[in-house]
């Protein structure tokens, strides 16, 4: 999927939109409605958030293909 949002002026008669070169040849559907200010604002935080989760789960992940767990190692106290 792809998304932009702009603000067309009363001079504007052309949507500035690039279409992903991997669409060409592709038949595509293109949906143009009205956002209101608080559908915006839950987008804008919806993205903020989604950012965030993607840094704090990249800083803080195991690299899966290197780590092993021990269950030996893990019960070892002394």
């Amino acid at each position: 999927m792809y998304r932009t949002v702009f603000t067309p002026t009363e001079s504007d008669n052309m949507i500035p939109f690039n279409i992903p070169r991997e669409w060409y040849g592709r038949d595509i559907e293109l949906i143009l409605f009205p956002i209101d200010s608080s559908q915006m604002l839950i987008h804008e935080t919806e993205r903020k958030i989604e950012v965030k989760m993607g840094a704090i789960q990249s800083k803080y992940s195991f690299p899966t293909k290197t780590f092993k767990f021990n269950r030996d190692e893990a019960n070892d106290y002394e």
